[in-house]
């Protein structure tokens, strides 16, 4: 009896408990970005999905949540939230961007260091126009561990990472500002 909960306590210490990461907060950093390119037209909200099955992600076979309820909702609210702030949101605008996540991963090394990536396609229509398509990649290591109640929340952690990068890198697109402009 004793070895059977010496076992499941060693299992439950390596396994660690599905977690939920938390809300996405705008970058300082990437709404200077935005803002030093001024004047840019306004967009309506813009709009995330995902490619079966990169709406979720399992680390350690536990699942990481978004406050969002998805992938996608995650980071259509982390879109929203950081173009609300730089002031470039409007209802009734008549371009709208729209993201789809093509790729994600977050792996918890036992030993070492975590890496994940994301990928994503952006495409901001004028109308039925494409005036902006692209499509962007960002991947990040972080320390890991081999207990998964420490490496789990340090992955979790890490994908707000990986989307600060991935607009960063957006917003750092001549391509995109140049969409965007008057």
């Amino acid at each position: 009896m004793l070895r059977y909960i010496a076992l499941l306590a060693a299992f439950t210490l390596l396994q660690g408990c599905g977690i939920t990461m938390t809300r996405y907060e705008p970058d300082y950093d990437n709404l200077a970005k935005l803002r030093a390119q001024m004047p840019l037209q306004t967009m309506a909200e813009p709009q995330a999905d995902a490619a079966p099955g990169e709406d979720s992600v399992l680390v350690r076979n536990n699942p990481i949540r978004s406050p969002s309820g998805s992938r996608s909702g995650h980071l259509q609210q982390a879109l929203n939230s950081e173009l609300q702030a730089a002031g470039l949101l409007q209802s009734d605008a008549p371009q709208r961007l729209h993201a789809h996540i093509r790729s994600t991963d977050l792996n918890s090394a036992l030993f070492g260091q975590g890496r994940g990536h994301l990928q994503v396609d952006f495409e901001l229509r004028r109308g039925q126009a494409v005036a902006y398509s692209s499509s962007k990649r960002v991947e990040h290591v972080w320390d890991s561990n081999f207990i998964g109640a420490i490496a789990i929340p340090r992955a979790a952690n890490a994908y707000n990472t990986l989307v600060r990068k991935l607009l960063a890198e957006l917003y750092a697109d001549p391509a995109f500002i140049a969409a965007l402009k008057p």
